[in-house]
C-alpha cells in the first residue's frame, strides 16, 4: 500500500549535517543527535572545505556548525551559507562567546546559537526549536535582548561599534595572530588589515597596538569549562 502525502510527512526524518571544529566535536554532536529518532544525520565534517562540499551534497534541513573554523571569518561564512542554502536552518554550535557573537550570527542568517558548555539535553532542545521553525537562544541571550530593548548596556564595551570584518580581525588579534597572518587567513591585504586595526583602536579607545592586543585578549578570550554531558572538542 502506498503511503499518503500526510503519512510520508509524518514519517519523514529531519536531515541533519554536523560540522565541528575537531573530529571529536563532530562525532560527539552526531552521536547525540543520532540517538533521537526524529533526526537522520547525513554526514559530518571538521574542516572548511570538507564542510562546504558536504553541505552542498546533502542540503540538509538543519545544519549544526561551528563556523569559526581555522580562524575564518565565521559571521561572513554564516551569511554565505544562509544565502546559498535558504531552506537549511543553521544552528551555531560554538565555544565563542554568545554575548559577542550570537546577535551577529542571527543577523547573518542563523536560526540559533548554542554554547558548547551546555548539556546534551540542551543541544537537543536547541535542535528541536530550530527544526520547528523557531529561533533558539539561551536564557542569557534572551535576557540580554530584553535589556537591550530597554536601552541597557548588554555587550562588552564598544563591540557594537565594530563591523563584522573588524570583529573578525579583532578576534584574530586576540588569538595573537600577526598582521600578515590575519591578511592571509581573511584573504585581504596587509594594508586593509592595518586600516581595520586603526579603526578598531579609534572606536574602542586603544592608544596603541599593544593596548589593542591586550584589550582583544581580555574581551574575546573565553574559557569554556568541560562538561561530561556536552560534546567534546
Amino acid at each position: 500500500m502506498k503511503k499518503t502525502a500526510t503519512a510520508r510527512a509524518i514519517f519523514a526524518l529531519c536531515r541533519v549535517v554536523v560540522v565541528g571544529d575537531t573530529c571529536v566535536s563532530e562525532e560527539g554532536m552526531a552521536t547525540i543527535i543520532g540517538r533521537d529518532k526524529r533526526y537522520q544525520v547525513c554526514g559530518g565534517a571538521h574542516g572548511f572545505y570538507d564542510a562546504g562540499e558536504l553541505i552542498r551534497k546533502h542540503q540538509p534541513d538543519i545544519l549544526l556548525i561551528e563556523p569559526f573554523l581555522e580562524d575564518r571569518d565565521g559571521i561572513c561564512w554564516i551569511r554565505d551559507l544562509a544565502t546559498e542554502f535558504p531552506r537549511t536552518r543553521i544552528l551555531i554550535v560554538s565555544r565563542q562567546s554568545e554575548r559577542v557573537y550570537a546577535e551577529r550570527a542571527l543577523q547573518a542568517g542563523a536560526a540559533g546559537y548554542w554554547m558548547k558548555n551546555g548539556s546534551a539535553e540542551e543541544l537537543l532542545r536547541a535542535v528541536g526549536t530550530v527544526a520547528a521553525g523557531e529561533i533558539y537562544v539561551s536564557p542569557l541571550i534572551a535576557s540580554l535582548a530584553l535589556q537591550k530593548f530597554a536601552h541597557r548596556k548588554t555587550r562588552p564595551h564598544g563591540l557594537d561599534l565594530l563591523t563584522d570584518r573588524e570583529l573578525a580581525v579583532f578576534a584574530l588579534i586576540a588569538a595573537e595572530q600577526s598582521v600578515g597572518r590575519i591578511a592571509k587567513k581573511l584573504g585581504i591585504g596587509r594594508t586593509t588589515v592595518e586600516t581595520h586595526c586603526q579603526h578598531i583602536k579609534l572606536k574602542l579607545g586603544y592608544a596603541n597596538a599593544e593596548v589593542l592586543k591586550r584589550g582583544a585578549r581580555e574581551l574575546l578570550r573565553t574559557q569554556v569549562p568541560a562538561q561530561s554531558k556536552a560534546p567534546n572538542g
